[in-house]
Order: structure tokens, then C-alpha cells, then sequence
């Protein structure tokens, strides 16, 4: 990705993120639609955060779980629920587009992943993706789709587990984000 006009450190590169100064609150369809900034965008190797400190998401030396994973969606926050270092709600979106770190996706919500330590993962659908599928359910994602998501968590703990959409939305409508 080119980065011009940026003073980077050895382990970290800025993105530019100029148009991202600002995040949205809630979707009017929440729990079960939501905004979602892009944080790390598909085909990235290395962890990218925002840091509010200079307005900018980081290229870090970290490496990305999703991608090691071969997961090919894109991952971030749910916007309105917080925004990072802070608590928020992190969201898995399986899309066909390609969006860059602090652009806004609307998506919908169709399950999630219950992390014993609480920072759970939400798992969430683009509308072109949702048009293949039967009902806005994780278990109704295409089979490799759902094999992908799956993976990104293949080992499943005390207290742990992957939840449909119902669960995911009671969730995001009762409880607040514990967990940055």
C-alpha cells in the first residue's frame, strides 16, 4: 500500500485515513444491521489499529490472524458501540467489495463467536452476500463461506462457542462491549 507524507517508525506505517476523521453512531436497524469501520482490510499480512492519538489506522509488524487464516472478508468495529483502544464490538463482514481501513460497510448481522475472555466476534454480511443466502443466519452462509468463517476460530474452549443470529443480536441489544 503507498504511504506518502507520513512519518513512520520502524514497526509501524501510517495509513492515511484523512476521510475517516469521524465514525458513525448506530445503524437505524440495529442489532440486526449495523455500520462497520474497516479496520484491516482483506489480503493485509500485518495488524492494522486505529490510533486516535494522530487520527490515523497503523500498519503495525503484528501479523493479521484473519489472513493467516485465510480469511478474505474484511474485519473491524461496529460503528456506534465504541471505537478502539476503548471497549467496542469487533465484527468479522464477509463482502465481495475490497474497502480500505476507515471506510464504512453497512452490513448484517448474522452471528457470532463466544470468546471465553469476552471479546467476542461478530460475524456479519454485505448485501450481495446476503442475497445467497436463505435467512441472515451464520448456519445459512454458503458452505465454504461458512467454512472460512469458522476457521478463524477452529478451537472452541470452556464457555465458548459459534451463535446464530438471533443470539448475536440479543447480545448486541443487551450487552455493552466489555472488551477493546
Amino acid at each position: 500500500m503507498p504511504l506518502s507524507g507520513v512519518s513512520l517508525s520502524a514497526d509501524d506505517k501510517a495509513i492515511d485515513a484523512s476521510t475517516s476523521a469521524r465514525f458513525p453512531g448506530l445503524h437505524p436497524g440495529f442489532p440486526a444491521q449495523c455500520w462497520v469501520v474497516v479496520e484491516q482490510p482483506r489480503g493485509e499480512p500485518h495488524r492494522i489499529r486505529w490510533e486516535p492519538s494522530c487520527g490515523q489506522f497503523v500498519r503495525t509488524a503484528l501479523r493479521a490472524l484473519g489472513h493467516a487464516r485465510c480469511f478474505t472478508g474484511v474485519y473491524g468495529w461496529i460503528a456506534g458501540t465504541g471505537v478502539p483502544p476503548d471497549p467496542h464490538h469487533d465484527v468479522m463482514v464477509l463482502t465481495e467489495a475490497s474497502p480500505q481501513p476507515g471506510d464504512i460497510l453497512e452490513a448484517t448481522i448474522c452471528g457470532m463467536f463466544r470468546r471465553g475472555d469476552g471479546d467476542h466476534k461478530f460475524v456479519a454480511v454485505t448485501s450481495e452476500m446476503l442475497a445467497e443466502m436463505a435467512s441472515a443466519d451464520l448456519h445459512d452462509l454458503p458452505a465454504g463461506k461458512l467454512a472460512e468463517v469458522l476457521r478463524t476460530y477452529p478451537e472452541v474452549g470452556p464457555g465458548e462457542g459459534w451463535d446464530g443470529a438471533r443470539d448475536a443480536r440479543v447480545h448486541l441489544a443487551t450487552r455493552a462491549p466489555t472488551h477493546d
